[in-house]
């Protein structure tokens, strides 16, 4: 959703210029949207028939109607969206308006008696005038209470002239400081402030209307403009009186402004400018025919959008009429906003945007696809399969040549105006010349190798192999051909073991080779790569080695006396020369991948490629270009960065993108952060929004965490910010990273002073801090004066306790502890089981659970409320021990935190939170059966079969539901049956330890086993049943003990 534009850029002559239609990616609670704002704070808001959905960064929040919650939405079908002076937003539905109030993070519902149509604020006092189908006009005070109501009143001449009003009529009203001017399709009407009445004006001679349908209403200069469908009108509204009329030629649709001096009047057919004289009004046709026949007209800072209801096509055009274009939308419109220079369209397929603004990269349109690209001398240089493509610069001359050799797969290496060009042979590519030698070198001087990458150093060409390299001189392209010229080192485990086995690059300082491969990492060789001086691979420390095995590029900055090493998975490394230490920059530092390819020494910046995007070193801080600043993602070349003139060319495969830092630093870099909402979380983990009052927030002992949820108002690479948490009064700084989410622990009692700001990828700090007091009133037993007590108290029973403490021995006090340590780790596993089982009428429930440790997996429960539901659980996780007593802690946690509801949707929630918890490879097995009068309706996460036997049918029926363990997929849908339970219908839940249960032989008890045992125990009571299954596991075991858990929950139908 960051992402919402792409802009563009012009280097010179042969880069093009291109905007995009875009489908925002949002997750939406319907598809079908019907209006979408973006207010100052940055939050996208869009209106759907099925809630109002809020987007910020790269999260939502959906809000619905509940008839039961008064600060909810009114109606979750949103018809239209308003933003108001102050940043309130107002969503309008059916039943009136709802106004959210960001603080408490709710609705302010505001009913009428008549679906609202449009709203349009006063400027001078800040009221909203509410148009309603058929109820008049409301008007809401700045503080969102109902402040008047106006409706047409046949028995009153200072009513308003009508109580019906459409979409339309939010263009026909006009504020000034005393009066209101209201255009109808029943008149023109003038409301007195100071009065609180309503003047009418009627078709007729003291009007100079001829219909009382208005159309349109404009205040021009000191006059307002009235359009009917037949005439315009001039009103002289400071002396009260009609001035002029003129009588259309063609029946009148609209008539608005298109600039601040452009009155425009739009027919069926034609288009008409005003003009306005000496009081006199004339109506002059548009020389220019391209002002489409369309209802709505949106405007942004550039560009003037026409558009209908129900259609799909946007006519688009700049303010002079000039520049235009159609734009097919997928989808039919609904609503087309702006904000800056963000355009956004809601249509009954989603939300989409169009590309408005200027993007920082430039394509480059000559070259389609590229092998290789280089710049020299003013010349760029493409080559592609067999094909070597120039653009001269200067001259503006472009040359293409086809050879018979295909570069697709060579390597490339250039030496200012040479091209070297390798894989069986060494070609050469003059560009001077721009003159193609072929195998320059052949194969047969250098044994046939097979060439997998060049470097050029001073006169000598590098060439490696798969085991080895070679040198050769550079002479050698121009004079005779002698292998005599082509030094060989050839890896030899036994007498040349530290040869690189070929090089991914080259650095040379002073006499020192510096050589990366994948095999040996970065090694260094001294004069040549025989003399091997010292290898740097990874030893655990990694100041003193290179902590990957894959470095990539290298390159030296003498001034810095650094060593900039590149890796695949490791990210960048700096080799200081002088300390020789390492230090490492990785993604938790800015980088945009840990995959670092090619670097470029670019004046006082050190770009380099990684990932899908640029990083770049300024003045200490790590930056990046990446696809917001208009840089496609492509499949990059290994050698990648250049540079034209002042400017940085990317090149892959599919394209070439150039930039200047200029455009790169004029991006907009300026942001604010602001809080979307603040959740309290209890120790039950059960979660409420907390309100913020003036920077204030209030909680007591019971909140144990506050989550605070932040956000950018500028989309621009948000998904870098860092985030920072001061804890004024300890004086602490917590760094939350990237996460927008930042969840405090441990508040203190009394007040406690925060600071919040976030800092983005380019080292810009939030241009504001958010400063929010915390008052945490702790219980009454630990307030001032209860302490004070305790002091008292401590002080009396002092000397009891110093005896006490004499009395005790360290060995008692040793044994003590082991004793309660083991205690309490019965305690936990007893302590997740119910105490009791449930009393529930027309219910018999037995349970049993025989763990294999001394804290166990298994797990049962029972959720029961008198008169609206009753579940039953039974769980097992995975392996035993500590680890699975803290799973099923979780799972219990999260039993009692999330809404009952069908055992479907349960376990969705309950796999969500197991989830990400994150127990590794642990999973949670789980089944929930929902008990109705008649029926129970169950469903499972990877649990054995639960049986259950009908009196009807008098069968007993397996049923096994085919879902995954809690904890494994996150999108996983839990299927679930429903069966009838009827009077002496029998459920059994069990874990796998029962069926699984081995014998003295280590023959395992089996399911067929259990299910014979329950099928002839089902006439008895629940108590007998499990007793039946109990002494079967006994008889079966004969003493040998259960290596797993075994539950056995039995719950019988009796009325």
């Amino acid at each position: 959703m960051r992402n919402f534009l792409s802009g563009i850029f012009v280097l010179t002559n042969c880069f093009f210029v291109y905007t995009q239609t875009l489908d925002l990616d949002l997750s939406l609670s319907s598809s079908n949207t019907l209006d979408i704002v973006k207010q100052n704070n940055g939050l996208i808001w869009v209106a759907t028939d099925e809630g109002l959905n809020v987007f910020y960064d790269d999260e939502k929040y959906v809000f619905y109607s509940n008839i039961q919650d008064s600060l909810s939405l009114l109606n979750s079908k949103v018809d239209r969206l308003i933003v108001t002076s102050s940043d309130n937003l107002v969503a309008l539905s059916q039943d009136g308006l709802s106004v959210f109030n960001s603080e408490a993070f709710d609705f302010k519902q505001i009913k009428l008696n008549s679906r609202p149509v449009s709203i349009v604020e006063d400027s001078f006092n800040s009221d909203l005038w509410v148009a309603t189908e058929n109820s008049g006009y409301y008007v809401i005070s700045s503080d969102f209470k109902i402040k008047s109501h106006y409706t047409f009143d046949p028995l009153s001449p200072l009513s308003i002239s009508t109580s019906k009003f459409s979409d339309s009529d939010e263009k026909l009203i006009i504020f000034e400081i005393d009066k209101i001017y209201i255009g109808t399709n029943n008149g023109l009407n003038i409301f007195d402030k100071k009065l609180n009445t309503f003047k009418r004006f009627f078709k007729g001679k003291k009007s100079l209307f001829t219909t009382n349908k208005l159309v349109g209403i404009e205040k021009y200069q000191d006059k307002i403009l009235i359009a009917t469908e037949n005439e315009l009108v001039l009103f002289d509204y400071k002396n009260n009186k009609f001035e002029h009329n003129v009588l259309s030629p063609l029946p009148i649709s609209f008539l608005t402004y298109f600039s601040d001096d452009q009155l425009i009047l739009n027919t069926l057919n034609k288009k008409f400018k005003i003009i306005i004289n000496d009081n006199k009004v004339s109506i002059n046709a548009l020389k220019t025919n391209y002002i489409p026949n369309k209802k709505n007209i949106t405007f942004s800072n550039n560009h003037i959008y026409f558009w209908d209801n129900n259609s799909n096509i946007i006519s688009q055009t700049d303010y002079d009429f000039l520049n235009k274009k159609s734009i097919k939308v997928n989808g039919l419109l609904n609503s087309l906003k702006t904000k800056n220079n963000d355009l956004f369209i809601a249509t009954n397929s989603g939300i989409k945007t169009l590309n408005q603004e200027n993007s920082s990269v430039t394509n480059l349109i000559d070259f389609k696809n590229s092998d290789f690209f280089y710049s020299y001398d003013n010349q760029l240089i493409n080559i592609n399969n067999n094909t070597i493509e120039i653009k001269d610069l200067v001259n503006n001359k472009f040359y293409k040549m086809r050879f018979s050799v295909d570069f697709s797969k060579m390597s490339f290496e250039t030496d200012q105006n040479l091209i070297f060009i390798g894989n069986q042979n060494i070609h050469l590519f003059d560009i001077t010349k721009k003159k193609f030698y072929k195998s320059v070198i052949s194969s047969d001087l250098f044994n046939n190798y097979t060439i997998n990458n060049l470097k050029s150093i001073d006169n000598t060409l590098y060439v490696s192999h798969d085991n080895g390299l070679f040198e050769v001189s550079k002479e050698l392209f121009k004079d005779d051909k002698s292998s005599s010229e082509i030094i060989f080192y050839d890896f030899n485990e036994l007498l040349n073991s530290n040869v690189p086995r070929g090089f991914m690059d080259i650095e040379k300082i002073g006499l020192y080779f510096y050589v990366t491969n994948q095999q040996s990492g970065l090694s260094i060789y001294e004069n040549d790569f025989n003399s091997f001086v010292e290898n740097f691979k990874f030893d655990g420390n990694p100041l003193k080695s290179l902590a990957t095995s894959t470095p990539t590029k290298l390159l030296y900055n003498e001034n810095e006396k650094i060593l900039y090493v590149g890796s695949i998975g490791s990210g960048l490394f700096k080799y200081s020369l002088n300390e020789n230490i390492f230090s490492n920059l990785n993604i938790e530092d800015g980088l945009l991948s840990n995959n670092v390819y090619d670097f470029l020494q670019f004046s006082d910046r050190l770009f380099f490629q990684s990932g899908t995007g640029i990083n770049f070193l300024e003045n200490g801080l790590l930056k990046n270009i990446t696809l917001e600043d208009g840089l496609s993602p492509v499949t990059f070349h290994d050698k990648s960065l250049h540079k034209i003139n002042d400017k940085v060319v990317v090149s892959g495969k599919e394209l070439i993108q150039t930039f200047s830092m200029e455009s790169i630093n004029s991006s907009n870099d300026n942001f604010s952060i602001n809080i979307f909402n603040i959740v309290g979380i209890d120790e039950l983990n059960k979660k409420n929004i907390v309100a913020l009052s003036d920077n204030i927030i209030e909680v007591d002992y019971q909140t144990k965490t506050l989550s605070f949820d932040l956000y950018s108002d500028n989309s621009y690479k948000s998904n870098q910010l860092k985030y920072f948490v001061e804890k004024v009064d300890s004086k602490e700084l917590i760094k939350n990273g990237y996460n927008n989410q930042v969840q405090l622990s441990g508040l203190p009692y009394y007040t406690s002073n925060l600071i919040f700001y976030a800092v983005n990828g380019n080292g810009v700090k939030s241009s504001n801090s958010l400063q929010i007091s915390v008052y945490n009133a702790p219980p009454w037993w630990l307030r001032v004066e209860s302490i004070v007590g305790y002091f008292i108290l401590l002080i009396v029973f002092i000397t009891f306790f110093v005896k006490y403490r004499e009395k005790k021995t360290k060995e008692r006090m040793e044994g003590e502890r082991k004793t309660k340590e083991l205690e309490e780790a019965k305690e936990l596993q007893n302590s997740l089981l119910p105490k009791v089982n449930p009393t529930v009428p027309g219910y018999e429930i037995s349970t049993y659970l025989k763990p294999a440790t001394e804290i166990g997996g298994d797990y049962y429960d029972f959720f029961y409320k008198k008169d609206e539901y009753f579940y039953a659980i039974c769980g097992d996780a995975t392996g035993h021990g500590v680890i699975s007593g803290i799973m099923v802690s979780v799972t219990k946690a999260g039993l009692h935190g999330i809404p009952m509801g069908d055992p479907s949707s349960i376990l969705g929630k309950l796999n969500r939170i197991v989830k990400r918890v994150n127990f590794g490879r642990l999973r949670m097995s789980l089944s929930v059966a929902k008990f109705d009068k008649k029926s129970v309706e169950l469903s499972s996460a990877a649990m054995p079969p639960t049986y259950f036997f009908s009196v009807k049918s008098k069968k007993l029926e397996e049923v096994l539901v085919p879902n995954l363990p809690l904890g494994g997929l996150e999108s996983e849908i839990f299927d679930g049956v429903k069966k009838e339970f009827d009077n002496g219908d029998v459920m059994v839940m069990i874990s796998d330890g029962l069926p699984e249960l081995p014998n003295p032989e280590n023959d395992l008890l089996d399911y067929e086993k259990v299910e014979n045992c329950i099928s002839n125990n089902a006439h008895k009571n629940a108590n007998e049943i499990k007793e039946a299954l109990v002494n079967l596991c006994d008889d079966w075991a004969s003493g040998v003990m259960n290596p797993d858990d075994i539950t056995i929950v039995v719950i019988k139908k009796i009325t």
